[in-house]
């Protein structure tokens, strides 16, 4: 199995335990997308061992659970130092709080999905299995279906600025607000780039159905 990441040794896993502080719990579920994961990509992350025993996990215990439970010898590891047993169960926690805060912008997660997939990758490899993916997808797909008659016009300036002006009629205009609106509303910072792809995936599924 190839070994992507950085790390200072590979370690059988037997020689391995977990923090006995450890309060993370790992369902079938997420042992068997990872396994399917780390079998298709390889390993890209390592697991986190504390220098105090070259033994205990701090980070990465799913790692080290799904290395177990498909009976893989070895995994890589990577030693790091705590001035003491607080700060390395403290790091140990913050690993998978400032993770878990993290919000997913649907709209953003399709377009990479939908990039993945048209450069012949296997989206699987996110995590997702298929029947979110298409839950996800869907969704933005039919929030973006326009009927009626449209003007589309994209004009570019000397500095690369483009400027697209659509004329819908009204009912049209409310469904289009409304798409806008939700982009607007579930990303903190709007790039000008997503809403133009935005405009241009509403008028692209409108003109097929003309």
């Amino acid at each position: 199995m190839k070994i992507h990441c950085s790390h200072t040794e590979l370690r059988k896993v037997t020689e391995l335990k977990v923090h006995d502080h450890s309060p993370y719990i790992h369902s079938k579920s997420q042992i068997n997308t990872l396994t399917k994961i780390i079998t298709s990509s390889g390993w890209r992350n390592c697991i986190v061992v504390s220098s105090r025993d070259n033994a205990t996990i701090v980070k990465g215990r799913l790692l080290y659970e799904t290395a177990l439970s498909n009976n893989w010898s070895e995994v890589p590891v990577e030693y790091q130092n705590y001035n003491s047993i607080s700060d390395e169960m403290a790091d140990m926690i913050a690993d998978n709080k400032v993770t878990s805060m993290s919000q997913i912008d649907d709209f953003a997660l399709t377009d990479v999905i939908e990039k993945i997939n048209l450069l012949g990758g296997d989206v699987g490899n996110t995590g997702y299995d298929q029947d979110l993916l298409d839950q996800i997808v869907g969704q933005f797909h039919d929030e973006m279906s326009l009927g009626g008659e449209v003007e589309f016009e994209i004009d570019e300036d000397e500095s690369g600025i483009k400027t697209v002006k659509l004329i819908y009629d009204e009912t049209d205009y409310k469904k289009f607000a409304k798409i806008i609106t939700k982009v607007c509303e579930d990303t903190d910072t709007v790039p000008s780039q997503l809403i133009y792809n935005s405009v241009l995936k509403a008028y692209h599924e409108d003109s097929l159905t003309k």
